[in-house]
């Protein structure tokens, strides 16, 4: 397994698993209008800090951070730091960490979070947006109690959480709103493959909160726990 910086990874997109790596979201999250507004620039503007794991060749996950200066707000506020702010950079900010389908519980992504904090390593610290894993299943709950949901071992009962804490992370706090996704109806309809005849709150499946529409409109706040990792 070794890891590859961009652009070194620029001639192994095509590389087999690379394509399994671009539908590990719900299509519905690809449709934040900030993240959107930047992400592509990522790979021009901070290469050095997107990279991808390959095994054999194959590619089997890719990581993304971004240098920032102070604590970003919410996931898609890191974007608006790096690009807009004008503050002495002072720590990473991880962006997204994602594994092809086989390669999950593997203990691969604990690989990828040490990288990470090699990479914030001149800055200090690294700071992760996490998406809890097994909120989806718990839509209702409150971010700030599910994130302090344990098992009897002490142990955070996500598994996301739980690998970050494992890793020397510690939870700073949660944000309601890392992500906005908002769209018509039928652009609901097309994003999720589901029917939404009048308004009010519905479950979808891959969202951890509700997706409340009003006159035909939807939006989904999507929370996150914010965990920092001394490098």
């Amino acid at each position: 397994m070794r890891f590859v910086s961009y652009p070194e990874a620029q001639a192994l997109e095509k590389a087999p698993g690379y394509d399994g790596l671009l539908g590990a979201w719900p299509s519905f999250l690809l449709h934040d209008r900030i993240s959107n507004r930047y992400w592509s620039r990522l790979y021009t503007d901070f290469p050095a800090f997107q990279f991808l794991v390959l095994d054999d060749d194959r590619v089997v996950a890719e990581g993304n951070t971004v240098p920032v200066h102070g604590q970003p707000a919410t996931w898609r506020d890191a974007f608006v730091n790096a690009w807009e702010g004008d503050g002495t950079v002072d720590r990473l900010c991880a962006l997204a960490i994602v594994v092809v389908p086989d390669r999950r519980r593997s203990g691969l992504s604990a690989h990828l979070i040490a990288h990470m904090r090699e990479l914030a390593a001149p800055f200090g610290s690294l700071v992760a947006p996490v998406r809890p894993t097994l909120k989806e299943r718990y839509p209702l709950i409150p971010i700030d109690d599910y994130a302090g949901w344990r098992r009897p071992d002490g142990a955070a009962v996500d598994p996301w959480i739980r690998r970050h804490e494992r890793s020397g992370g510690r939870i700073l706090g949660t944000a309601e709103e890392a992500m906005l996704i908002e769209g018509s109806r039928e652009e609901w309809e097309a994003w999720t493959e589901l029917a939404f005849p009048g308004d009010g709150d519905y479950v979808v499946p891959g969202a951890l909160e509700p997706v409340r529409f009003a006159g035909g409109h939807g939006v989904y706040r999507e929370p996150c726990v914010w965990i920092e990792h001394r490098a």
